[in-house]
């Protein structure tokens, strides 16, 4: 709740030109959306809980038209700047670990002409907007985002990415994991890594046939063998060969030749079929191969963030960043800003879902949306509305012990919701709570009760 309260300020303060509590109820529907699975748009249409209407800032839900109406009308800086306004802050670490991918949200449509992007799930080019979020390895946080058409490419999306990370984060060192997607193009991920002299770059290697060949072609006696944990915990041990060599990479064909550390991973197959990976190491010739694979591999906790946004937040129910009015369909425009306030949104759901578990008993750390909603988020509650205060009586299914002790620090916290005239909100889970001073918790008289 914390966090919803600042994202309503901050959207006030940025989209004063569709109205301060506009714009705020707006961020309120589009962040509660994704915390609580409603799945697209249109199903607001339907929802008549009065207590999600509260949480969203009105009496009422906000219907279809209202929520996408307002989504479109907010300016492409207003949404920059509320995005900027809104990124986590990460505390003080030596390190910074970041990984930088792409999604791809596919478009089916006949009317514009929207650029081809490859889109990993079909297999194939597809007319695509994307999504480059870049990612926390270590805290697995969102960190930012960047909306594109089809046709941008990682590297060329990463550069910008990452110089505004370093502006952000001026004294601490990056060290950045990229998908094989960056290093297409050679010359863009020579670009890429040359921006700072301080900055350590894995990228993972295409899976080209000359490359391939010349993996095979290394001698048995530079690979060494390590054992690993298998897939699950009664999985019998995997077995990997790691071996170091260095790949010749040009921008151009009249520029200078560059030896690129390589790392080379032979994963013995369950059916005698061996998998080839490798990673291109650049500015880090110290840390071992081992090491450096498994941190490439953390760049895991990032795609499946993905699949959470996709299947959890449904991030591809965003609205479309292509005009529908245009009157050219060969170059129907490109206008981010409902495109990137939908997902960003989506994006701060799920780091805030990801936040709630560390406070959870043990065996909800890191668990899924829908875990958490069955769980934690979906049971029934009372809300007693008064002149001065919001009243919350919980009836949790589980972990009633737990709740109340959660209870407790929430009250002392004393939170007010600005968009419910600025009243204090008061959690019990058998009674509103009556202290001296306080607004009466006696649901008679002029204060109103709502079920939900």
């Amino acid at each position: 709740m914390e966090q919803a309260v600042g994202l309503y300020r901050t959207a006030a303060s940025c989209f004063g030109s569709v109205g301060e509590h506009r714009g705020g109820r707006l961020v309120l529907s589009l962040f509660f959306k994704a915390v609580l699975g409603i799945e697209r748009i249109f199903h607001f249409d339907s929802l008549q809980d009065e207590g999600l209407a509260l949480l969203t800032g009105g009496r009422r839900t906000l219907s279809r038209s209202t929520l996408g109406a307002r989504v479109r009308s907010v300016s492409s800086q207003a949404v920059g700047r509320f995005v900027r306004l809104t990124q986590p802050v990460v505390a003080s670490v030596q390190r910074l670990h970041v990984s930088i991918d792409e999604h791809a949200v596919a478009r089916f449509t006949r009317k514009f002409l929207i650029p081809k992007g490859f889109h990993t799930i079909r297999n194939k080019k597809m007319r695509v907007e994307k999504l480059f979020f870049s990612f926390d390895t270590g805290l697995r946080t969102l960190l930012n985002l960047v909306v594109t058409p089809g046709d941008a490419r990682l590297a060329t999306v990463a550069s910008k990415m990452l110089a505004a990370l370093r502006a952000r984060y001026r004294r601490t060192p990056l060290r950045v994991v990229l998908d094989a997607g960056a290093a297409q193009s050679h010359r863009e991920l020579l670009q890429l890594v040359d921006q700072n002299p301080n900055q350590v770059v894995l990228a993972r290697t295409p899976r080209r046939t000359a490359y391939l060949k010349h993996w095979k072609a290394l001698p048995e006696e530079l690979f060494t063998s390590y054992e690993e944990p298998g897939r699950y915990k009664a999985a019998p041990a995997k077995r990997i060969h790691v071996a170091e060599t260095t790949t010749t990479l040009r921008a151009d064909k009249y520029s200078r030749a560059r030896q690129v550390r390589t790392l080379v991973a032979r994963e013995e197959g369950r059916r005698g079929k061996h998998r080839w990976h490798a990673l291109f190491v650049f500015r880090d010739n110290a840390t071992q191969a081992l090491t450096l694979i498994q941190e490439f591999r953390a760049r895991q906790h990032h795609e499946q963030t993905y699949r959470v946004l996709l299947h959890d937040a449904f991030v591809d129910a965003a609205p479309s960043g292509y005009s529908k009015h245009s009157s050219n369909p060969d170059r129907p425009g490109f206008r981010q800003s409902a495109l990137m306030l939908y997902s960003w949104l989506a994006g701060l759901a799920v780091n805030a879902l990801c936040h709630f578990t560390s406070s959870l008993p043990e065996q909800f750390h890191r668990a899924h949306p829908r875990t958490l909603r069955r769980w934690w988020l979906h049971f029934p509650a009372e809300l007693y509305l008064s002149d001065k205060a919001l009243f919350v009586v919980l009836h949790p299914r589980w972990f009633r012990d737990w709740w109340q002790q959660h209870l407790e620090h929430l009250n002392a916290k004393k939170l007010r919701l600005p968009w419910l005239d600025d009243r204090l909100v008061l959690y019990s889970l058998e009674v509103p709570p009556s202290q001296s001073g306080e607004p009466s918790s006696d649901p008679s008289g002029s204060t109103e009760r709502v079920w939900c």
